[in-house]
């Protein structure tokens, strides 16, 4: 007679995947709760120890081990968000939709998951409601990038009774910057400055009010504001706010500027990160200043450990094509296998830049690598073809136009839109 099998203890498994996942010689506790052990496993690092939080509360509970409630669901809803609507439903059947905590957390994984509306339709119907559930949902608002139902919804935090925070208002100036009006901005930094006392003191909400105010074309008062945030902070200030200022300067053009205020913070002792230094990358593109971007570039991984990104390398890409170095753009854009983190668009410039500068070599080469990357791109084709005409490479023409054929790719046909009486 085969032995019997032996059901499987949740509990156990979660503590046998955090032990292979954590560090060697990282040891949990022998006994600790299941709740514990399901909170470490929604936010362990690691992806499948992750997944299995889901799966253990789901079976926990099928077998009556362990009761649910609260910390548990929101461990579950933390580990998998996508699973909100079976989740939400477990809830609403245990009695646990009451929970502020729960619903909190429901209203978090509506808004990663882009379900805006749910969020919202579950705030109103809750029976109970605080800031932070307001602010789930202003989160789930700002996700989807719904800019006018984050201040309709903000407005009803005083008819709600609901508590303004750092968070509600960064919510507010960011949808204030994003629909461009400077009225309503200056009316939300006078409100969260009586409400909230020192603004400057948060570094999220003083640089939101920095990058509005820049949207909405008012760049001085975006110093003004960036300029009592250094006060605060004894001049020295923090990468995210420089950041803000910095973009603020690039979006009206201003890359001198960039280029100083760079130099500036660097001078206060604040390392960079990406965004900081994609802000300078592009300031020097577009201000032509070569030298300085290489070196910028240069310094990114060799003293501030910064792994370049796609966009970082397009940047110094394009800067390089617009000075006509297209040879010394293909060294940096293949250097140390690099070229993986390039896309389509930055090839197409630098074959552009080889099509102006009459370099077949390396114009080649661009295209091939674009091609990789997208061999149904009939503009890559288009332009590489352009090039070998410049160069009177008519075989190669034709080799191209062969090549295209076997693959199905033409060319759209350009057309004339005439509107009869205009």
């Amino acid at each position: 007679m085969p032995a019997p099998r032996l059901a499987l203890n949740p509990a156990a498994v979660l503590h046998a995947a955090l032990l292979r996942a954590s560090s060697a010689g990282c040891r949990l506790p022998p006994r600790i709760s299941f709740n514990s052990l399901l909170a470490a496993a929604a936010s362990s690092a690691d992806t499948r120890t992750r997944a299995l939080a889901l799966p253990a509360l789901a079976l926990a509970h099928a077998s009556g081990r362990v009761s649910l409630d609260s910390y548990a669901l929101c461990s579950a809803l933390r580990s998998a968000p996508s699973a909100a609507g079976t989740l939400h439903a477990l809830a609403a059947k245990s009695g646990w939709l009451g929970s502020v905590f729960v619903s909190c957390a429901l209203a978090a994984s509506y808004g990663g998951s882009g379900r805006c509306l749910d969020a919202r339709s579950l705030f109103d119907e809750s029976p109970a409601r605080n800031g932070v559930f307001g602010n789930a949902v202003l989160a789930a608002y700002v996700g989807a990038a719904e800019w006018a139902p984050v201040l309709r919804f903000a407005r009803r935090f005083s008819e709600l009774r609901l508590q303004v925070d750092w968070y509600t208002m960064t919510a507010v100036a960011r949808a204030c910057g994003e629909v461009a009006n400077a009225d309503l901005g200056v009316q939300a930094h006078g409100h969260a400055v009586r409400r909230l006392g020192g603004v400057e003191v948060d570094v999220f909400l003083v640089s939101a009010f920095v990058d509005m105010y820049a949207k909405c074309g008012l760049i001085s008062q975006a110093e003004r504001v960036f300029r009592l945030a250094q006060q605060e902070t004894g001049g020295r200030g923090d990468v995210v706010l420089w950041t803000a200022m910095l973009n603020a300067y690039a979006r009206h053009g201003q890359c001198k500027e960039v280029i100083r205020q760079y130099d500036l913070m660097l001078a206060s002792g604040v390392y960079p990160d990406e965004l900081a230094m994609l802000a300078v990358l592009s300031a020097c593109q577009h201000a032509g200043e070569v030298v300085k971007g290489l070196n910028y570039f240069e310094s990114m991984h060799a003293d501030y450990g910064l792994v370049p990104t796609p966009e970082h390398y397009g940047c110094v890409v394009n800067m390089l094509c617009r000075a006509g170095e297209v040879t010394k753009a293909w060294e940096i854009a293949t250097k140390d296998g690099c070229d993986h983190a390039i896309g389509v668009s930055t090839w197409g410039a630098l074959l552009s830049a080889c099509q102006v500068r009459l370099n077949v070599e390396v114009g080649r080469m661009a295209a091939q690598k674009a091609i990789e990357l997208d061999p149904t791109n009939v503009g890559i084709y288009i332009e590489l073809s352009n090039l070998y005409a410049r160069a009177c490479l008519w075989d190669d023409i034709d080799q191209l136009r062969e090549v295209m054929k076997e693959r199905g790719l033409e060319k759209d046909v350009g057309c004339t839109w005439v509107e009869l009486g205009s």
